[in-house]
């Protein structure tokens, strides 16, 4: 079984850069999108099987 692992950035290029078409394809609000558009080498999140996994703080 593959993994399908993508990123913001290529969503983006594939959807014509339409911050609403890729906001809905990953269930997120558009602001999520438009925040991480700039994250290209997925250092603060990536897209699993169409389920957006973004970096967490652990508490001190």
């Amino acid at each position: 079984m593959s993994e399908h692992i993508t990123s913001i950035p290529v969503m983006l290029n594939q959807n014509k850069h339409s911050y609403s078409e890729v906001a809905r394809l990953l269930h997120v609000h558009r602001y999520t999108v438009r925040r991480l558009e700039n994250d290209k080498d997925c250092h603060h999140h990536i897209v699993v099987r169409g389920r957006l996994m973004t970096e967490t703080r652990a508490a001190n």
